[in-house]
């Protein structure tokens, strides 16, 4: 039987991070949930999880672009696929080459539980996946690109 893939969900809405940990258990995944952006990163970097899905506006800020700079510019933890799952439509639509370029896979909210389940199943074979595996460009963070 294979290994159950460890995700992290770091979200600062109680209700999603229990809808998620309740769906994706059922699923069959592994789940971490951070219910804050602060200490996020460490976190993820000590327990190594397969796959990261991550808002980008906390307490009304968007402070999820630091913690995926981090991600994306440490080694230990480039590799990891991540996911941000963020209804900052603007926000995301005005980086969204920065995020295609660091590999960041964007879903939009409100999505569709088969969509998420679609795109964890196809993780491995994601192209925006596997670009995170490739060393970083010498560039700005992503929010000054």
């Amino acid at each position: 039987m294979p290994r159950k893939k460890h995700i992290t969900v770091v979200n600062d809405h109680p209700e999603f991070l229990t809808l998620m940990t309740e769906f994706l258990t059922e699923e069959g995944y592994e789940i971490s949930a951070i219910p804050k952006h602060q200490g996020a990163f460490e976190q993820i970097k000590a327990s190594k999880p397969d796959l990261v899905i991550c808002d980008l506006i906390f307490d009304n800020m968007p402070a999820g672009w630091a913690l995926l700079d981090m991600l994306y510019l440490d080694p230990e933890t480039r590799a990891i696929p991540v996911i941000l799952c963020s209804a900052a439509t603007k926000q995301v639509q005005e980086t969204s080459a920065s995020f295609a370029g660091k590999g960041i896979i964007w879903l939009e909210k409100p999505f569709e539980l088969e969509t998420l389940l679609d795109l964890l199943e196809g993780i491995d074979d994601n192209p925006l996946a596997k670009l995170r595996a490739l060393p970083p460009t010498p560039k700005h963070n992503m929010h000054d690109v």
